[in-house]
């Protein structure tokens, strides 16, 4: 998955098979862009309302720069799974049969396996013999069961622009937009053992048969479970024989938008203004399946996505926008992705899967959909701006490319500065309603009017690597500027 070595003095390694992929790469849900922004910030990005600009370019507040901004950042999200690189390494060994089938058993793939001599020799009734691979079989299906939910790893590299063109172009204003964007993700996609204890009964069995002339014998106890038993020692190795696999995939995309936004109304409570955003897509997608009992380092697995083939498609869709803005608060709607455009990764060797619940896993994760979704957002404000509340929400739940669910909450504290020495500062949470239902608590900063510093770290922790690191961490970094 993800370089575990984020902990440590590592840490650039989870972002360079990023900053491969492309110049400026872009963005998983692992933490929504701008979400500690105070809103004249968002409004005039990339990623705003498409109606706000020109409420913002109209109101001409001081502490609002109204040229343009360049941003950079990028997070990594790890699931809820305590030493995940070791247990996919563990379960990925229980899936490999011994080097030598053949052999007498003197091979170290053998030996490093338990003795399960002082086994027969505790438990003489067979039955308790079957219930101790019962309880070996269980536990590695429920660790199967968790790596599927939990075992994940996920990151985010973005850079994004945003530039006013004409302040007064038909009365509105036209604002260029562009974000290059790269994510990639590790998951498990799994298939569940059916341990039948009757043929294993069976199979058990058989070992008073053999002699210690005789080679390693497998003995299949069903599903795929098979015991490599060595007459020679009485050494055993449980190996687990399915269709289970890490999926990596990879996205680059890049989008390019002109906004116009207007003002439709003016009234003695308020002002109505409305947008349009139309956006060109170009999007590479790459993917690759690893099964499990091919896997030797499941941190390396990165590797292999790195040099992996980019399809690309073109693309477009448009957003909509609506806010009403009074003296001390204003309203907002959007829709995003109103055409619902639909991209395909490059199709994956399907030949060495059986199991038609892994073919329908890997049909659901063979496209993305840049899903249509409702945004809401309010504020309220004193009135020259300096203090102010802000509040989005995602109306309904969408998959980013990745395919992980996300439906956004963000609440946003901020105070405004006019003069250039004096920092201004916001504070605030996001939470994933869906998903991974994660929290961040997002804090950031503007110095001399031009400078943005915004981070972002939840306060659920994984350990990795023996440490404790936060489930997800994003950075972001901005400048803006007039012209």
């Amino acid at each position: 998955m993800i370089r575990k070595a984020i902990c440590s003095n590592k840490f650039l390694s989870a972002v360079v098979v990023y900053s491969y992929m492309s110049t400026g790469i872009a963005i998983a849900e692992v933490h929504p862009q701008g979400a500690s922004s105070k809103y004249s910030h968002k409004a005039l990005s990339y990623n705003g309302n498409s109606a706000a600009a020109a409420l913002i370019v109209e109101r001409n507040d001081p502490h609002v720069v109204t040229g343009g901004s360049l941003n950079v950042g990028g997070g990594v999200e790890y699931g809820n799974l305590d030493d995940l690189f070791e247990k996919i390494n563990t379960l990925a060994n229980d899936f490999r049969a011994p080097s030598d089938g053949s052999s007498n058993g003197s091979g170290s793939d053998d030996v490093e396996h338990k003795d399960w001599d002082t086994i027969f020799e505790q438990y003489p009734d067979l039955e308790e013999q079957l219930s101790i691979l019962g309880e070996k079989v269980v536990a590695t299906s429920a660790l199967l069961a968790v790596i599927s939910s939990e075992g994940y790893g996920k990151a985010q590299a973005n850079a994004d622009g945003s530039f006013i063109i004409n302040e007064d172009l038909f009365g509105g204003t036209l604002l260029f937009g562009f974000a290059t964007q790269g994510s990639s993700k590790a998951l498990g996609i799994v298939e569940q053992l059916n341990f039948d204890k009757e043929q294993a009964k069976t199979q058990l069995e058989t070992i008073s048969d053999f002699t210690d002339t005789d080679p390693i014998q497998a003995l299949d106890l069903s599903d795929g479970i098979t015991l490599f038993y060595n007459p020679v020692n009485n050494k055993t190795k449980l190996t687990l024989e399915n269709d289970s696999l890490m999926l990596i995939k990879a996205a680059k995309v890049s989008r390019f938008s002109l906004s116009y936004s207007k003002k439709a109304l003016t009234h003695e409570f308020g002002d109505l203004y409305w947008g349009i955003k139309p956006t060109y897509y170009r999007v590479g997608l790459a993917n690759v399946g690893v099964r499990l009992g091919d896997i030797t380092d499941s941190e390396a697995l990165f590797d292999d996505i790195k040099n992996a083939d980019f399809v690309y498609k073109n693309g477009a869709d448009f957003d909509l926008g609506l806010i009403w803005a009074a003296e001390h608060y204003q309203i907002g709607a959007s829709l995003n992705n109103v055409i619902e455009k639909k991209f395909h990764f490059p199709e994956l060797d399907r030949r060495q899967y059986s199991s038609s619940n892994i073919l329908s896993q890997l049909d659901y994760h063979e496209y993305i959909t840049l899903e249509r979704q409702f945004k809401l957002e309010a504020g309220v404000f004193t009135k020259q701006r300096h203090w102010s509340l802000h509040a989005e929400l995602d109306a309904n739940s969408i998959t980013d490319y990745m395919k992980d669910r996300y439906q956004w909450l963000t609440v946003t504290g901020s105070y405004a500065a006019d003069n250039w020495w004096l920092p201004s500062a916001r504070l605030g949470f996001s939470k994933n309603l869906t998903g991974s239902k994660l929290t961040y608590i997002n804090a950031g900063v503007t110095l001399m009017k031009f400078l943005n510093l915004d981070i972002a770290s939840t306060l659920d922790t994984v350990q990795i690597d023996d440490n404790d690191i936060m489930r997800g961490l994003s950075i972001r970094l901005g400048v803006q500027f007039d012209y």
